[in-house]
């Protein structure tokens, strides 16, 4: 096996095994069967075009990423590689932004992060403008794979953190910034958030977080949708189409389960709310799935 079909395999690993940092060792001239399927982007998404063009759809847009252009991803967000030019060459980094939040501190830049770069499932910039991401990616790479490393831990943890300020810093410029929401309205926000990570198997209206933040629904609806531009509703449907993948691709639950354990009246239910966010069935997702792993 050569060196790239080895960093090729190493990254189809990353992908599929629920990684903090997914990266392409060197530029890689294919993408992985895990991109080939629909492909939730839990992390920062950014994969950097050197030469040639590829093309992904993602949101149910389809976009060609041409050489000298970056494609940043929306967390929480559907996407796959539908092509390829022969002479393709690129680099990628995924990163889980979650296990720096804490640092990030509750900004509202820290919490915009995602929105204030990609308001849409995804965005194109020219090279020149992130001409320091391929540093990053080759300094995540260089990194050794020892989970039991402290010190490596930190290492990683520092370049994801400078990594993050960066694209902030980056994305700012291009868009500016929005000065007009407040600290409170961000607290209120993080809390949101919280309680849907409590109770996004069980409840699903706006007027039952609101009432545990003791707001109205239209001020809460409001709040949210200027800081994440996303509905109340949208981020619990979000959470619970995260946990389903999560059961189907590392559980042995039946559909039925998986239905059952977020409340839907039935599997039929489960599966068109499914499919409505995924853009195929639990079943055909499934198995797709079990085909890239």
């Amino acid at each position: 096996m050569s060196l790239m079909a080895d960093n090729i395999e190493k990254l189809q690993q990353q992908l599929t095994t629920d990684c903090e940092v997914c990266c392409s060792h060197g530029m890689l001239d294919k993408f992985p069967n895990a991109l080939r399927v629909s492909f939730l982007v839990e992390h920062v998404g950014i994969i950097v075009c050197h030469r040639g063009n590829f093309t992904i759809v993602a949101g149910g847009d389809t976009f060609k990423v041409e050489h000298g252009r970056t494609i940043f991803l929306n967390r929480g967000e559907y996407f796959h590689v539908v092509d390829s030019s022969a002479d393709c060459l690129y680099s990628l980094l995924f990163y889980r932004i979650d296990t720096i939040r804490d640092i990030l501190g509750n900004t509202v830049m820290g919490m915009k992060f995602w929105d204030v770069i990609n308001p849409s499932s995804c965005q194109i910039v020219t090279n020149d403008k992130t001409a320091d991401i391929g540093n990053y990616i080759s300094l995540f790479a260089s990194l050794p794979d020892d989970d039991n490393d402290v010190f490596i831990e930190k290492e990683r943890m520092l370049l994801m953190l400078s990594l993050t300020y960066r694209l902030c810093s980056v994305f700012s410029k291009m868009i500016g910034s929005n000065h007009s929401i407040s600290e409170r309205q961000t607290d209120i926000y993080i809390r949101l958030i919280e309680l849907v990570g409590k109770y996004y198997d069980r409840h699903r209206s706006v007027a039952f977080y609101a009432d545990k933040l003791c707001l109205s629904p239209k001020y809460l609806s409001s709040i949210v949708k200027s800081i994440s531009g996303l509905t109340v509703q949208q981020h619990v449907f979000k959470a619970i189409v995260r946990r389903s993948i999560l059961l189907m691709n590392n559980t042995d639950m039946s559909i039925k389960q998986i239905s059952d354990s977020f409340h839907f009246p039935n599997p039929s239910s489960f599966g068109t709310f499914f499919k409505k966010h995924t853009g195929m069935s639990p079943r055909t997702f499934r198995q797709l799935n079990k085909k890239t792993s």
